[in-house]
């Protein structure tokens, strides 16, 4: 493999890891900042659809 896209391929992959790890640290902010009510209703939400599929 020629050393110039060794390199390239390194900085790719850089690139790569540090757009998940800051899409990661986004998506935990914005769960933090979810108010907490509205995180209760999500969460009955989902408990109320699953019992209904166990139901059903």
């Amino acid at each position: 493999m020629h050393p110039l896209v060794a390199i390239g391929l390194v900085f790719l992959a850089a690139i790569a890891w540090t757009v998940t790890i800051l899409t990661m640290l986004i998506v935990l902010v914005k769960a933090r900042r979810r108010p907490r009510a509205e995180v209760r209703r999500a969460v009955q939400s989902v408990e109320s659809h699953s019992s209904d599929e166990r139901a059903a």
